[in-house]
């Protein structure tokens, strides 16, 4: 009797262990994998606030081929706090160590360049270059944005537009959704009366062909980011979303990758960034998918912001960053044809 109450218990056991291990396997996939929607590489745009602006820079540099324009709001130059996060804080948001400087910038883009690290920077001239600096930003100043600003006009001269917007906070700007125009608070979206998604979108795309409507018509999914994680790499949130308005499912549309910024994330807003900032209805308009790739909080990275300091690599603003990889693998994911 004992012998059989044994076996009982090891079979139960294992039982147990399997259900558990199946468990555990659904969890780590029960979003749905990102598809293929045959995407045209003709308009690849990205665009990203704050933290998600200078990640939007070193994207742009690191794939100068592939990015037709892109949209930073409210961030600074290249490789900026290379040297860590106290350079983050103190050279690269407040400059009470000093402002960053655009020659040095350029300087690290060229010798990165030849290592192979990023893209050739000539190529960066084909690019439109949006760039947005807000006038009351208490958390970007603006000799940071203006560090940034000559970056471009460097690499890119002929395709650059900057915008100013008055006594406009530490967000992302939109018509009239949002905090108020002055405020830097949470969801980070501001009520300027200026459309950033429309009017970025308008330099980088050209005017919409159709009527923007009030309200999105398209579905906002969400996808499994695991899938493009790299090896020990634990920035990326588990679930990331993607927009598709309803002519893109049939494939054929532009891309636009649009990057949150720090305390920004849908861990933190829900989906309030993404269904406030316009960015919906101007794909809509505009027959363009959207990607809306997830960082997540960590004990280097407590605001969930993108990587433009190191806090999970070394190569965090080159082609072999971790964060850089798994975006430019999700584009290339949505601009494959499916089989």
């Amino acid at each position: 009797m004992q012998k059989h109450k044994k076996a009982w218990l090891k079979a139960s056991l294992l039982l147990a262990s399997l259900v558990l291990l199946t468990a555990c396997s659904s969890n780590e996939s029960k979003h749905p994998e990102l598809p293929k929607l045959n995407t045209t590489t003709e308009r690849l745009y990205i665009a990203g606030i704050s933290s998600g602006g200078y990640l939007t820079h070193q994207l742009h540099l690191a794939w100068p081929d592939e990015v037709r324009g892109v949209a930073v709001f409210a961030a600074g130059p290249y490789a900026c706090a290379k040297e860590g996060v106290t350079a983050a804080l103190f050279n690269c948001m407040a400059v009470s160590r000093g402002a960053p400087s655009a020659e040095k910038s350029l300087q690290l883009i060229e010798e990165a360049a030849k290592e192979g690290e990023l893209g050739d920077p000539k190529l960066v001239e084909n690019s439109r270059v949006y760039l947005y600096k807000a006038a009351a930003d208490s958390v970007v100043a603006q000799p940071v944005s203006i560090a940034l600003e000559k970056t471009y006009a460097q690499l890119a001269p002929e395709g650059l537009k900057i915008h100013t917007q008055a006594l406009a906070g530490h967000g992302f700007p939109t018509l009239d959704k949002g905090v108020a125009c002055e405020k830097t608070a949470t969801p980070y979206v501001n009520a300027c009366g200026y459309s950033g998604a429309a009017e970025s979108l308008n330099y980088l795309d050209g005017p919409t062909k159709k009527a923007v409507q009030a309200e999105a018509t398209g579905q906002l999914l969400s996808f499994n980011q695991n899938t493009f994680k790299a090896e020990k790499s634990k920035g990326l949130a588990e679930e990331g979303f993607y927009y598709v308005p309803k002519q893109c499912a049939a494939g054929g549309c532009g891309l636009q990758v649009v990057l949150h910024g720090c305390e920004q994330g849908a861990a933190e807003v829900g989906e309030d960034f993404m269904r406030l900032s316009g960015y919906l209805q101007q794909a809509d308009a505009r027959d363009l998918v959207l990607l809306f790739p997830q960082a997540k909080t960590s004990l280097p990275n407590p605001k969930g912001c993108w990587d433009w300091w190191g806090y999970e690599s070394k190569a965090f603003a080159t082609r072999e960053g971790p964060q850089m990889q798994a975006i430019h693998a999700m584009w290339q994911q949505l601009s494959s044809t499916p089989e």
